[in-house]
């Protein structure tokens, strides 16, 4: 469970923006090409309906018996070794814990987990059937307070089923993963509001100077590094319970701390005590997973980062694709407001609050 990320360049040296796989279309893949793509690889004989998708092509398959499979149909500018990564993932956690509620991995008809097909336009896409988790996504119904814990116990679950997991691609690079903070200074340029600007450049040399040199020596592993209320689902409009973890596209090789910053960061309440719902999630990760004082010192400045991260490549994206604008800056002002929120509450009150998660077990 323990292993350096990878080492960062120089402040200023890396002429990076994003590897947006976003500005690439889905794969042009009609229904029946669907269809029969589940029949003819996976034995899965049915309606195939296609689902939302960002940058992948996916469907839920029908077969004869009525069982439900998600078919994905991956994005050729995806790197397939990452999707490897993704896939070997999947089957690990099935065999590690198999009642964890995460897709598990069907094998095509020829015993592999992926296949591959190429397209006319003559690029090749990799092929997987998943399990169809059930549910409404969390971040569409009303939830109460109790979910909260619910959340942290999951992602404990799942970050101790991922302990001693391995893979050739888990260290990519990818600059939604906070500690790829020093990454998002070219990018800069793209926040127009010029006191944003300036806060959020402070955040980044603050990771340079102080955050950084202090995630070496912390705990790190393969973690799913979106945990947020759109990836969670649940069983009903007023969710009672978690049944689903899904979208593991963003898993990569980072300090445990880091993911569980992801999943805070979401839980920011519009209150007058806005980490209350964080603090019940810590105290339900802490159950599965207790935390180290190093990792609750730096929690604040990590979740921080997150919401800096979400503001800044939101802010780039929409310069580029402003015609999606609306879409792509959908959660800045939540991103805003955690921020403001931390701002308010001051570093050491916040280390001291989420300590209180740590401590209420």
């Amino acid at each position: 469970m323990t292993g350096a990320p990878p080492s960062q360049p120089p402040r200023d040296t890396v002429p990076y923006g994003p590897s947006d796989l976003l500005s690439h279309d889905p794969p042009e893949i009609s229904l029946d090409l669907a269809a029969a793509l589940a029949r003819d690889l996976y034995g899965i004989a049915g309606a195939a309906q296609k689902l939302t998708a960002e940058k992948d092509a996916n469907f839920c398959v029908t077969d004869s018996a009525g069982a439900q499979w998600l078919l994905k149909i991956t994005n050729a500018a995806e790197d397939p070794a990452v999707t490897d990564m993704q896939t070997a993932a999947l089957l690990h956690l099935g065999q590690v814990d198999p009642t964890l509620p995460v897709p598990h991995v069907r094998l095509s008809l020829d015993g592999r987990s992926t296949e591959r097909i190429t397209l006319p336009t003559g690029q090749t896409h990799i092929v997987r059937v998943l399990s169809y988790l059930d549910g409404l996504v969390l971040s569409s119904v009303t939830r109460p307070v109790a979910l909260h814990r619910d959340i942290g116990r999951l992602l404990g679950r799942l970050t101790r089923a991922m302990q001693g997991f391995s893979h050739p691609a888990a260290g990519h690079i990818l600059q939604w993963d906070i500690q790829q903070a020093h990454r998002l200074r070219p990018m800069l340029d793209a926040v127009g509001d010029a006191d944003l600007r300036g806060r959020l450049t402070a955040l980044i040399d603050l990771f340079e100077d102080e955050i950084q040199p202090r995630l070496g020596s912390l705990r790190a592993q393969v973690g799913h590094n979106d945990f947020n209320p759109h990836n969670l689902l649940v069983d009903g409009p007023q969710a009672t319970r978690l049944t689903g973890i899904i979208d593991f596209g963003d898993m990569v090789l980072t300090p445990v701390v880091c993911d569980l910053a992801v999943a805070c960061s979401y839980q920011i309440a519009d209150t007058d005590h806005p980490l209350e719902d964080v603090v019940r999630l810590i105290a339900g990760y802490s159950e599965v997973l207790p935390l180290e004082p190093e990792e609750i010192a730096i929690l604040p400045d990590l979740i921080r980062l997150r919401h800096a991260t979400s503001l800044t490549i939101g802010s780039w994206r929409a310069r580029r694709y402003p015609e999606n604008a609306d879409y792509i800056l959908r959660n800045a002002a939540a991103s805003l407001r955690g921020l403001k929120a931390l701002d308010r509450i001051g570093t050491e009150a916040a280390i001291t609050t989420l300590s209180m998660g740590e401590t209420s077990q």
